[in-house]
């Protein structure tokens, strides 16, 4: 295992982003299902390349030219190696002889390109890439580079900025090291009574991510980009299921919501959450699950809801925008709740004829309008018939009554 050096003394940067992105992309790709090929360039092997930095940086331009007019996917690793992926057509059984030829166009010639060329079949060949992918991390923790406790990490220059796949991972092995209870946080959701007060229905229990940043990881950006945010979800609901598995008195004998991503259903975690709960008492837990799961994977989603509903749970599909909702058939959904985000950057969504119609056509004894914060979205949601509000602005009314 080896990290790239050449003749000037400088070394490829290591700090295991690239490597964990590409990690990520092979668990989609896993839980997708759709055939593709991957092809791992062992550039390193290639005695033309290994002495010489510059004619690295043109074999992995050549590389990236040769995955945008292909369709496929560019993925570089800290020590200068490179996976190339594509979904499998008719074609894709000619591209690593192409692709040899755009290593090497100048005629050198290699007897056995298994030297530097090996391909998978995904998801068939799932175990050994993974086992693959999992030798670059190895590089990379052997060069002494990534060895950082996390919380140091997340406290460096190198954890500011928009979430990446390095960071998603020290947050990850941070939190098997803190108590989640100290993050822990719960809002009220309220019902619209008939004499104009609010009743307390359920209370949605959640990690709070900006006081866990504030305290942590204060230099992320942790909402951008979407699917490394889901990713930290996913970390997240894995830890905070044991934890409720250990301290079921935190939500035992309430209605309660919960945050969960659709993958983490079919993990350990909440096999082990589930057993733990009798099921006289799941009825009063509500799982939430994001849009964005939705959207990044509909198929697994569909089978996320069935396997809850299957378990006695309620489901909501959580922080759909009011621009959605006449792009995506909410009703055909076997959910209990939609909860429609009418924050104040939202409220002007809402005096869309089209969206106000789209609203309508959803049972209003699903509907729940989360972050209300604004007047003109509660008045909305009462001209619609919405009963179920969550957000500071109902706390505040709560609050004021004597």
């Amino acid at each position: 295992m080896r990290v790239w050096e050449f003749a000037d003394n400088k070394a490829m940067p290591t700090d295991l982003v690239r490597e964990q992105d590409f990690i990520l992309r092979v668990r989609r790709m896993q839980r997708v299902g759709t055939p593709h090929l991957v092809i791992n360039l062992v550039l390193n092997a290639l005695d033309v390349i290994s002495k010489s930095r510059a004619a690295l940086e043109a074999v992995q331009q050549r590389l990236q030219e040769f995955a945008k007019v292909t369709n496929g996917s560019y993925n570089e690793m800290s020590n200068g190696d490179v996976f190339l992926a594509w979904e499998e057509t008719p074609n894709t059984h000619a591209l690593p002889t192409q692709i040899v030829n755009a290593i090497l166009p100048d005629g050198h010639g290699v007897e056995d390109t298994s030297q530097f060329l090996l391909t998978y079949q995904m998801p068939r060949d799932y175990t050994p890439l993974r086992e693959r992918t999992n030798h670059y991390v190895e590089v990379v923790h052997a060069s002494g580079m990534s060895n950082d406790v996390p919380s140091q990490a997340l406290r460096s220059d190198t954890a500011r900025g928009p979430l990446t796949a390095w960071s998603v991972d020290q947050i990850t092995r941070l939190l098997s090291d803190i108590d989640l209870r100290r993050y822990g946080r719960t809002q009220p959701i309220y019902s619209y009574q008939a004499d104009a007060s609010w009743k307390a229905v359920s209370e949605e229990y959640f990690v709070s991510f900006e006081d866990l940043r504030r305290e942590r990881f204060p230099k992320l950006e942790i909402i951008t980009p979407e699917h490394l945010f889901l990713a930290l979800c996913e970390s997240i609901d894995h830890r905070l299921l044991g934890m409720l598995v250990d301290h079921k008195e935190t939500i035992t004998g309430r209605p309660i919501h919960l945050n969960l991503s659709v993958s983490s259903i079919i993990g350990a975690a909440f096999a082990k959450f589930t057993h733990s709960i009798p099921l006289n008492q799941r009825g009063l837990i509500c799982f939430e699950l994001h849009r964005g799961d939705l959207l990044q994977d509909f198929a697994l989603t569909m089978n996320a809801i069935q396997v809850l509903k299957k378990e006695g749970f309620k489901v909501a599909i959580d922080s759909v925008t009011p621009d959605m909702v006449n792009f995506i058939n909410l009703v055909g959904f076997n959910t209990d709740f939609i909860k429609i985000n009418v924050s104040k950057d939202r409220a002007e969504q809402l005096a869309d004829p089209a969206i106000r119609k789209g609203l309508a056509q959803i049972p209003s004894n699903k509907l729940i309008f989360f972050r209300c914060d604004n007047d003109k979205a509660l008045a909305t949601g009462l001209e619609l018939g919405v009963s179920k509000f969550q957000g500071w602005l109902i706390d505040d009314a709560v609050a004021k009554r004597p």
